[in-house]
């Protein structure tokens, strides 16, 4: 797409945690990819996905490859029995062989209603790339029409205290979740899709928040 037809567009939303959430049980919340994957209201199927059927295929921006949170070894896709091996493309290793990238892939439908006629089709067919990082998550969008979405989950101590370390509380601040959305696409399409976000944004953070809510119970 020229560059001259394409803008790029940001969202920051903040959400308070549940008081004695701790930190470890956000980043677990993150990083349950069947749980974040419903919290989308339109998703209707997803699938697991090898990396190396994506094109262009996947990659880590170099403020995410230095902050890559590894993922527990019992660990696996959603939907899937096993994580697939092998299939991820990265950095060298020591022996100059290919280092996988921590990346999970899925092809998501989702079902818009409210999609202008003529734009998309109700069906919507996207691929998402989830990295775990060391204070969330990091996920790539790339939907139909060149649309790209980059979004960074973050938790932190609130008020805007930075990375939380370690599993406590947060102490009398508590923690909060903070969703940071890049999105990248044609100038006649960024309105519909900052718009759907900032439509559903509550809706998802309620969600996460009272999968949180239900632990401490």
């Amino acid at each position: 797409m020229a560059s001259f037809l394409s803008t790029t567009a940001t969202l920051s939303h903040t959400t308070p945690l549940p008081a004695g959430t701790t930190t470890a049980q956000a980043l677990a919340m993150l990083s349950d990819r069947a749980f974040f994957l419903s919290c989308d209201p339109h998703m209707s199927a997803y699938e697991p996905i090898p990396p190396s059927s994506l094109t262009p295929p996947p990659t880590l921006p170099d403020t995410v490859r230095s902050h890559v949170r590894p993922r527990p070894s019992d660990a696996s896709p959603a939907g899937s029995s096993s994580a697939a091996e092998g299939e991820d493309g990265g950095g060298k290793d020591e022996e100059g062989e290919e280092e996988p990238l921590a990346q999970e892939c899925y092809r998501v439908t989702d079902i818009v209603h409210a999609i202008p006629a003529g734009i998309w089709d109700t069906k919507v067919v996207s691929t998402y790339e989830f990295t775990d990082i060391e204070d969330g998550l990091f996920v790539r969008i790339r939907s139909p029409m060149s649309v790209t979405m980059e979004t960074f989950w973050r938790v932190r101590e609130a008020g805007g205290g930075g990375e939380v370390e370690g599993s406590g509380s947060g102490g009398e601040k508590g923690l909060e979740l903070v969703e940071e959305v890049t999105m990248r696409c044609s100038r006649l399409l960024v309105g519909i899709v900052k718009g759907q976000c900032e439509a559903e944004w509550v809706k998802i953070h309620a969600k996460m928040v009272g999968r949180l809510e239900e632990g401490l119970k």
